[in-house]
């Protein structure tokens, strides 16, 4: 009878700490979860910021008409990464950056690099180490990348009005364009990678007061793209594109999908980075 009650007695206290010890898991993995979250938050709402440009080598960069005053002994290449050899139509070579400094048979030549327009900063640090490496004493890049090429022999201009939320980002590490937002609240607006140089209203006079504010801002910069129009959405966008009327002189795209896509993309981007190593899935819950 005693051994009865003391196996009982046993039995019960393990019990107590087997549940004392999922107490404490359990507490762990909610905390652990909830400062993800947070973590999660905050990065979502300040990543990431071009606040400070990078600075491009000046002698490495050409315009369209720069080019044409070289060598008429020129070797194009389309560095675009996202291109591959069978989908360039442009009757360039296909070389990925990284692969540049093992082509012996462009070592001396004329070289143009043309990249999307928004992977400057990559260019810039390879030609840097191309020209150091001593091979490649006349290696340049097109200013404008492959926007520049389109304007330039006329090709695909209508898809030359927007740009991804991506090449927000990348592109706004260099680019010294403006944003514009309309429509936007203060606190979208600090969710932006870059601080706005006007926000206007979503109202019928905001059409003249946006074209008054184009037609007389003499201090946007000249750069393939002076302005980037951002709205709540892709809905907006296309009714504002079919309204305003953009003087001709500037060059201005539209973020596509507006911020709604740009925070789409912030969150893809944040979970893909918080779950580097990790598994792809890390539920806030315990199973027992």
């Amino acid at each position: 009878m005693l051994n009865y009650y003391f196996n009982f007695l046993c039995n019960l206290l393990l019990c107590f700490i087997l549940l004392f010890i999922s107490y404490h898991v359990y507490a762990s993995e909610i905390n652990k979860c909830q400062l993800d979250n947070q973590n999660y938050q905050n990065v979502i709402t300040h990543w990431p910021t071009n606040n400070h440009k990078e600075l491009l080598n000046s002698n490495f960069w050409l315009s369209i008409e720069e080019v044409n005053n070289l060598s008429n002994d020129i070797v194009w290449i389309d560095v675009r990464s996202s291109v591959s050899k069978s989908e360039n139509q442009l009757g360039m070579l296909t070389i990925r950056l990284n692969q540049l400094q093992k082509k012996d048979f462009l070592f001396n030549k004329t070289v143009v690099l043309v990249g999307s327009g928004f992977d400057q900063h990559l260019i810039n640090r390879t030609i840097n180490s191309l020209k150091t490496q001593g091979n490649f004493n006349n290696v340049y890049a097109l200013s404008g990348g492959i926007r520049t090429w389109n304007k330039f022999k006329q090709y695909h201009l209508d898809e030359q009005n927007v740009i991804t939320s991506e090449e927000l980002v990348q592109g706004g590490k260099t680019i010294n364009w403006q944003l514009i937002t309309i429509g936007l609240f203060p606190s979208d607006i600090n969710k932006l990678p870059e601080k706005p140089v006007q926000n206007f209203n979503l109202s019928q006079d905001s059409y003249s007061e946006i074209t008054f504010f184009l037609e007389h801002n003499d201090g946007y910069p000249a750069e393939f793209i002076n302005y980037v129009f951002i709205t709540p959405n892709d809905n907006v966008t296309e009714l504002l594109k079919k309204q305003l009327k953009l003087p001709s002189s500037i060059n201005a795209v539209w973020l596509q999908g507006g911020l709604s896509a740009y925070q789409e993309y912030v969150a893809h981007q944040t979970n893909l980075i918080n779950n580097t190593g990790k598994s792809l899935s890390s539920p806030c819950r315990i199973t027992l």
